[in-house]
């Protein structure tokens, strides 16, 4: 039999990335489209889903071109997408609504609203903190009520461009389970809409789409879309996993036990485990369902952590990405070399990095910080008390996943994204928790993950939870140092407190109204 090909395609909130596969998980071609994003106000975090699908259909196309593998030799592609949003859709697929993720904030006063009418039932139920899909729905419905009266499906990215590549009737239109903990409307139990939440806050679930696992093949592409992307049509399209789902897949965390640092535009500390146990103590850890089945996934997601290094970069790298520019390397490399030379604590310096917000415990009023700085303090100090904070942040979470699985022996992290090619970060993150970080060989793990699903959906793999942990490799690992570690320990405890010493302040900026109203 000739050799088989797979594709995947990771629609992220930055870049929409493809990748053409063989069945050993080589990668035979690859192309990217960065995702336009407007912000014409604070809170207010806008991507149109047209001109997304518009790019993965480009991306798709040069890939296949440049890959020179047969269109026949395809024999399945799957699709993952950002997660924490929603997309209301009309009975054509034509959006109803921007593509709105967690950043979009002006839906926040319904997601607090539900979390203070049904604290306890969504955390049951749905393993979340934090419903996003839910509360959207809720405010459009009440803020755009034109714009909800059209819409016949909420639906979310991946799925918006798998039912245009499968041209998918309206009634089909999908969402995998791996989805289902952020939208704060499930029942994980059943892998279904919750009866309960959704009466309690007038959801109509006819709205809502149909769950699927996340090897089920939803469509096949169309003739229209395999004449502008090269293929044949009737390829299956598999319905996929969310981004991070897939990435958790791809990077072989599919034994209890195993963690995942994913060092991304929005960062995660996940960890592998065989049951469901609700954080009701901390309600820090979201339980996501993985893409194998028997599998949860409690992880921590950062609201934007890579997002916040590029703002630094932007805002203050100016030096870095002239040189960056002259000698074909990279501004973040540069900018780290020189963080690099200040001690651990950046001599006094401490951040806040959670410029969007915390978002596991939900703490929205929370923004971006340093405090105690001097005259004596440089750009490098900035940035490296910003790498530190992410360090801290996840030092707490690690801390809650070892009391809420004291049985757990947590021995290493693996890193992957595109912050774990830092040697500072880290080495810093390792410090700071004490524990030994491997960064993984790869950066291409939720594509690995859509791959293996969508093998496993033709027959191609028969164990993808075995392949992944042959696909997966290490290139390089980063052992703690206990007397940085020690030092760094008093700084945690000084970030863990800053939260509540904080908002009130945070609160009161809040709300003092713009200039001129």
């Amino acid at each position: 039999m000739s050799e088989r090909h797979l594709i995947a395609i990771d629609a992220g909130v930055s870049f929409i990335k493809v990748g053409i596969y063989d069945e050993r998980g080589g990668k035979k071609a690859g192309a990217s489209r960065p995702v336009p994003t407007q912000q014409p106000a604070p809170g207010t975090f806008i991507q149109d889903p047209e001109e997304m699908y518009d790019l993965a259909r480009d991306a798709l196309r040069e890939a296949v071109a440049q890959s020179g593998v047969s269109a026949k030799s395809v024999a399945a592609i799957a699709i993952s997408g950002a997660m924490g949003g929603a997309m209301g859709v009309d009975a054509h697929w034509r959006p109803t609504t921007d593509w709105s993720i967690i950043s979009d904030s002006r839906f926040m006063p319904h997601a607090i609203a539900m979390q203070q009418g049904a604290r306890e039932a969504i955390l049951r139920q749905s393993g979340t903190n934090l419903s996003i899909m839910g509360a959207k729905t809720i405010w459009w419905r009440k803020d755009y009520p034109e714009a909800y009266a059209h819409t016949a499906k909420f639906v979310v990215i991946g799925g918006y461009i798998a039912a245009k590549l499968g041209g998918i009737g309206i009634e089909d239109a999908f969402i995998d389970r791996t989805y289902l903990n952020f939208t704060g409307i499930a029942n994980l139990a059943i892998d279904d809409w919750s009866k309960e939440i959704c009466g309690m806050f007038g959801i109509d679930r006819t709205k809502l789409p149909r769950v699927v696992a996340s090897n089920a093949v939803i469509g096949r592409l169309t003739p229209e879309a395999a004449i502008e992307c090269g293929l044949a049509a009737g390829t299956p399209i598999v319905a996929g996993a969310g981004d991070k789902s897939a990435g958790t897949l791809g990077a072989g965390l599919v034994r209890p036990g195993l963690v995942i640092d994913e060092a991304a535009s929005f960062g995660a500390l996940s960890l592998c485990i065989d049951r469901y146990v609700p954080d009701t103590a901390h309600r820090t850890l979201e339980n996501l369902p993985s893409p194998v089945p028997g599998l949860f996934i409690p992880s921590v997601f950062l609201n934007g952590s890579g997002l916040t290094h590029a703002w630094f970069a932007d805002t203050f790298g100016a030096e870095e990405k002239r040189e960056a520019a002259a000698s074909g390397g990279s501004a973040f490399d540069l900018l780290a070399a020189r963080a690099a030379k200040v001690p651990p604590g950046s001599e006094g310096l401490i951040a806040l990095g959670l410029f969007g917000g915390r978002a596991y415990p939900s703490d929205p009023s929370i923004r971006g910080m340093w405090l105690g700085q001097s005259w004596f303090h440089r750009k490098e100090h900035f940035y490296r008390a910003l790498l530190e904070s992410i360090a801290y942040e996840y030092a707490t979470v690690l801390a809650i996943m070892r009391e809420n699985y004291p049985d757990v022996t947590f021995d290493e992290i693996r890193v992957i994204g595109g912050g774990a090619r830092s040697d500072l970060w880290n080495q810093i993150k390792a410090d700071v928790m004490g524990i030994r970080y491997v960064r993984l060989a790869r950066d291409d793990y939720a594509m690995l993950g859509d791959i293996l699903l969508a093998g496993s959906a033709v027959g191609v793999f028969s164990e993808p939870a075995k392949e992944a942990s042959r696909f997966a490799g290490s290139n390089r690992s980063y052992e703690p140092d206990a007397k940085r570690t020690a030092h760094y320990d008093r700084y945690v405890d000084i970030y863990r407190g800053l939260f509540d010493r904080e908002r009130e302040l945070f609160e009161s900026l809040q709300r003092i109204p713009p200039y001129g109203e």
